[in-house]
């Protein structure tokens, strides 16, 4: 009769046990589902805000770039125009001497045309001379519209950079957070073989629970 009484004591703690293992396992498989969808979940977010950003910074690059080369070209047609006034400067400068030693080997009555004729080159040459001037300040301008592109760019490079260095912290953050699950598989592997060992009854965790 004792012995049968131990037996059936011994049944009951092994029933007993069993529904405390079933029930850890399904909670574990639960929480292993859990974070597996968190993880989950979280890994698209980080893909799409990546990819967002990232697309966003190369729009931004490709209108950078875009407007660099229009103030390029702009800077080129400038100076294009500058040295075609430079040479019309120049022959009218040439015809102007070639005209006047002309005037002094003369000395006809075509001198006062002459000089009529100076007078209105050197007012088209003054009017040249302030287009030069525009065109200069012009080209400052261009100059300084270039070097806050260029800023701009380093700028977007830097947070770019930045944004990645994000996206890597995510990642090991991710990355640790699995092997925290990983230890905690490991952890409950070595509970339930204690719970299928009779001899370890005294140190399982399900003898301290009981």
């Amino acid at each position: 009769q004792k012995f049968e009484q131990e037996k059936y004591s011994l049944q009951r703690e092994i029933e007993l046990k069993n529904r405390m293992l079933e029930s850890l396992s399904f909670e574990c498989d639960s929480l292993k589902q859990q974070q597996s969808m968190q993880l989950d979940k979280q890994k698209e977010q980080l893909a799409r805000v990546y990819g967002q950003e990232i697309g966003d910074l190369k729009n931004k690059l490709e209108n950078l770039k875009a407007e660099l080369d229009e103030t390029r070209l702009s800077e080129k047609q400038l100076r294009h125009k500058v040295d075609h006034q430079k040479e019309i400067i120049t022959a009218k400068s040439e015809e102007l001497h070639m005209m006047s030693e002309r005037v002094h080997e003369t000395m006809s009555s075509e001198m006062l045309n002459l000089q009529i004729e100076l007078t209105e080159l050197e007012s088209v040459k003054a009017n040249v001379e302030e287009k030069l001037n525009e065109l200069q300040y012009s080209k400052e301008q261009l100059e300084l519209i270039n070097s806050n592109l260029r800023n701009q760019l380093e700028r977007l490079q830097g947070e770019k950079e930045e944004r990645e260095k994000e996206v890597v912290s995510y990642c090991n953050a991710l990355e640790k957070a699995r092997e925290a699950n990983q230890e905690l598989q490991v952890q409950l592997d070595h509970a339930v073989q204690q719970s299928l060992d009779p001899t370890s009854k005294g140190n399982s965790l399900f003898a301290e629970v009981q």
